[in-house]
């Protein structure tokens, strides 16, 4: 059985299809890419995926159906369009908060990830400092924390320079080989074809083929 399962999702928004005709596996380990344009649904379909939005159809996880009123299926780490952070406190400060959401997230762990995307160079800055790069950094970094079973990322390369990108490929290999599965909305073509197992074109709210 597949990790993860899209049967026939859409979604309507004041009687416009948004999403419409939705089907894809995704198995285990995974690097799934969502490859499209701005505007073609990759998002939305992220959302689907994680239960943030309601949807026709199922959206089925572990086995489990998706319901956004129930608690989700398995631990996911999310960077979902910007990164969520709060600009008044340091980067350790933003991933120490994260941390203790899960007991079993280590100090060690939040010091390897800051230190790996070389954000531990700045242990009191504040993140509003933050230029563009080093926050998508923060956000993925925070995302990673946890090495949970899914982890979804959107357009993660963004404000990212080559040796940043390079690094991120580096440690979504690692924790992909380590059990992670990755669902990753991009239009970076360049990254996508170092990275993914698996790549889902998205046009016009669906997925019209799979390369």
């Amino acid at each position: 059985m597949s990790f993860i399962e899209l049967k026939q999702v859409g979604k309507i928004v004041k009687k416009r299809p948004l999403l419409h005709d939705i089907n894809a596996q995704i198995d285990q380990n995974e690097i799934t890419v969502l490859e499209g344009i701005n505007g073609s649904g990759k998002t939305l379909i992220l959302k689907a995926i994680l239960g943030l939005i309601k949807v026709t159809g199922e959206v089925i996880v572990a086995g489990k159906q998706v319901k956004v009123e129930e608690p989700y299926p398995v631990k996911a780490g999310i960077l979902i369009e910007n990164p969520s952070l709060i600009g008044d406190l340091t980067a350790y400060q933003n991933m120490a908060l994260l941390a203790k959401l899960d007991k079993s997230i280590k100090a060690g762990e939040l010091n390897r990830l800051l230190d790996y995307f070389d954000l531990s160079s700045f242990p009191k800055q504040k993140v509003k400092k933050f230029s563009l790069g080093m926050k998508q950094k923060l956000g993925i970094a925070q995302a990673l924390l946890g090495k949970y079973p899914l982890v979804v990322l959107d357009e993660p390369t963004n404000a990212l320079d080559v040796k940043s990108v390079d690094k991120l490929i580096n440690i979504i290999t690692e924790y992909s080989h380590n059990g992670s599965t990755f669902i990753i909305a991009s239009h970076d073509r360049d990254f996508i074809e170092q990275i993914a197992t698996k790549r889902l074109i998205v046009e016009e709210g669906t997925i019209s083929h799979e390369k």
